[in-house]
């Protein structure tokens, strides 16, 4: 029998554990935290029995339907849709800016090529970037 130490106990240490112990390896797998999953850790609230992402939320993001049926057999995941937003003294706008938010930000109904030319007359030419050490 083949046997395995994984070092990290996240989300690629788990899954390389996973298979090669479903493969009939024997696996130890080791972390410097006291907990599975690495960044992608929940635990529930003692007091309030709330589910906290402790190191931030966890969005799954994926097209590939084999990804998405693998991630499943452990637990179901829910659909989701990441909409951001930026801020600003204008409003608020979609990110990544994309050709409406263009012409959201600047008040215009430009086509493509339209937007594409008035953003390349926007910026500043940089003949020699500068260097700044702190």
């Amino acid at each position: 029998m083949a046997r395995y130490l994984i070092a990290g106990a996240g989300l690629a240490g788990a899954v390389l554990a996973r298979e090669l112990a479903e493969g009939g390896a024997e696996v130890v797998v080791r972390d410097e935290r006291p907990h599975v999953a690495g960044n992608c850790h929940t635990e529930r609230d003692a007091e309030t029995g709330v589910m906290v992402h402790r190191y931030g939320p966890h969005i799954f993001n994926t097209n590939s339907d084999e990804a998405w049926q693998y991630v499943n057999r452990f637990t179901p995941f829910r659909p989701f849709i990441n909409r951001v937003k930026a801020v600003t003294h204008k409003g608020v706008f979609s990110l990544p800016v994309n050709l409406h938010t263009i012409n959201q930000f600047f008040g215009e109904a430009f086509s493509p090529a339209e937007a594409r030319t008035f953003v390349e007359g926007l910026g500043d030419d940089i003949a020699e970037p500068a260097v700044v050490i702190y």
